[in-house]
């Protein structure tokens, strides 16, 4: 009796032996597949339930996971700078040439009015040149996780306030009215300062070269965030399609000829925003271009 139950055992365990090896064997040569020609989406898997087995292949497929999302991100990265490579290409060439056909003139030229206007001409070329390499570096970082950021807390108010007032002579040239509220708005925020900074700049340049004449800043809470809004209205041939303003190199004019904006302000904007842990939306109102900015709020009294 006791020597059956010992033999039924004994073949029991060879069994399982047979069947964890062959196991084994295929699991090492679904995992070669996989690093060699598998497709996103391959996932390793067992026939044989045995749990020590099973917690293996969950551990690899884990990684395999974790190793598609990497690629992935290299994948869009590499699209990212081939994309970035060639607006930059196109944008810096409209002023470049600007510039070397205004210097050729200024050479030629001998009227005093006339060479004024060129360097005029070559100051502003070169002046929207930095503003696009100061784009094209600050997105280079973002997109690389290079771009650290320092939160402070802050009042948004004030900050909004001040980096329009250093716009006053072109807004006031271009006969665009600012609208403050009239109460001050004292609630703190969670940001980047240098970063929200660099965001109103880029939304006060959209604002110069879209509106017409008028802009109303407005603030309000939700939840736990303070909304930004800024609307100012458009230009009645304006043809801004809303569900492209915060695409990389979007302008309104969909040719590119637009010489005033690499079509990367907005679109940087909410890249920087989204790094603060808030958002930003756009929305049109019959005649009336709406950005709203959320930042969370600092909660704790100052």
């Amino acid at each position: 009796m006791w020597g059956w139950i010992f033999v039924f055992l004994a073949l029991s365990l060879l069994l399982y032996i047979i069947f964890l090896r062959r196991e084994q064997r295929q699991l090492i040569q679904r995992v070669r597949e996989i690093s060699v020609d598998s497709s996103f989406g391959s996932r390793l898997f067992l026939d044989f339930r045995e749990k020590t087995l099973l917690d293996l292949v969950d551990e690899l497929n884990h990684m395999i996971d974790e190793y598609e999302e990497k690629n992935r991100q290299a994948i869009q990265m590499e699209e990212n700078v081939k994309l970035s490579i060639a607006g930059l290409s196109h944008d810096l060439r409209t002023p470049l040439t600007s510039i070397k056909g205004y210097v050729q003139l200024l050479h030629t030229s001998t009227d005093q009015v006339n060479r004024a206007s060129y360097l005029k001409i070559i100051e502003h070329s070169i002046t929207r040149l930095m503003e696009m390499t100061d784009h094209f570096y600050d997105l280079a970082r973002i997109e690389t996780n290079q771009k650290e950021i320092a939160l402070s807390t802050f009042s948004l108010s004030k900050l909004v306030e001040e980096t329009f007032l250093d716009f006053y002579d072109q807004l006031e040239k271009k006969q665009i009215e600012v609208q403050f509220p009239e109460e001050i708005y004292e609630q703190k925020i969670i940001a980047d300062r240098i970063m929200l900074i660099r965001v109103i700049q880029n939304v006060i340049q959209n604002i110069l070269r879209y509106a017409k004449s008028k802009t109303i800043i407005d603030y309000n809470m939700k939840e736990n965030h303070l909304i930004l809004t800024i609307r100012n209205d458009i230009k009645t041939d304006s043809k801004v399609a809303i569900e492209k303003v915060f695409m990389r190199f979007y302008t309104e004019i969909t040719s590119r000829t637009n010489t005033e904006s690499s079509g990367l302000g907005l679109y940087l904007s909410k890249k920087l925003v989204e790094k603060m842990n808030g958002n930003i939306d756009a929305e049109l109102n019959d005649d009336w271009f709406i950005l709203k900015i959320h930042l969370p709020i600092n909660r704790i009294p100052t």
